[in-house]
């Protein structure tokens, strides 16, 4: 806006044809500005939406604290928060992102669907009977919900059994799920809420739940495993709280 105001101030030292070109050179020039300014625009919005790498599964991500039991995981619990006020848990279905980076995507719905169920039935088991796993929020009901993602896959190598039916027969439908297909990375969020008043009261955030023992590589079944741990956890917390 400026150099146009000089262009007009000073049309009169200049032929309508030296103007024209002078014009002409603004125009570019403001247009590479505008297009850089958007550029970095563009640049510092997607910066600012993966911060933190989380997948919006949550509504609500508060100031998440490093989880002192379990390396790659941060937590948050309401101030005030008391456990010993709920005596049943609710658990939605549990939900299974891919992430858009994965070099594999093509996992069967059918795989996944069994796989959610097989990781809620360990939190189930590990709960119950203690704390009866309900199906209604209310007054001393305590809800949970689930996801596992940022999930990254890689097509595993067949080998020759896993195209007969002898194959199929030694690995059963459910217990092959997710077998035909290496976990490379994924991550599990999570968040408590009051079964009455519907506020969040917990989140769990792990980036590392597919990691087990040195020389155990990412699999569902370490997924399995930490659901396991968390479940074991939350029973023993929840047996300290009402004492």
């Amino acid at each position: 806006m400026y150099m146009v105001r000089i262009l007009q101030l000073f049309s009169c030292c200049y032929s309508k044809k030296e103007l024209n070109i002078k014009e002409n050179i603004m125009s570019i020039w403001n247009k590479f500005f505008t297009l850089i300014a958007l550029v970095f625009g563009i640049l510092f919005l997607t910066a600012t939406a993966t911060a933190g790498g989380y997948s919006g599964f949550l509504d609500k991500y508060p100031d998440l604290k490093p989880d002192k039991d379990r390396a790659g995981a941060h937590i948050y619990e309401k101030p005030g928060y008391d456990l010993s006020a709920y005596t049943k848990v609710m658990i939605d279905p549990i939900t299974i992102f891919i992430d858009p980076n994965s070099k594999y995507k093509g996992i069967d719905p059918d795989e996944l669907m069994i796989l959610a169920h097989s990781f809620r039935e360990t939190i189930i088991q590990n709960l119950e009977p203690e704390y009866p796993v309900v199906g209604q929020q209310g007054a001393g009901v305590l809800r949970m919900r689930i996801a596992i993602t940022n999930v990254k896959l890689k097509k595993k190598k067949k080998g020759l059994f896993s195209y007969t039916p002898i194959g199929m027969v030694a690995s059963g439908v459910q217990s092959s799920a997710g077998k035909n297909i290496n976990l490379v990375k994924a991550s599990i969020e999570a968040e408590l809420i009051d079964g009455k008043t519907g506020e969040q009261v917990g989140v769990l955030v792990d980036t590392q739940p597919h990691k087990g023992g040195e020389d155990e590589k990412p699999s569902w079944d370490t997924i399995q495993k930490t659901f396991e741990f968390y479940a074991k956890r939350f029973r023993q917390r929840m047996n300290e709280a009402r004492k």
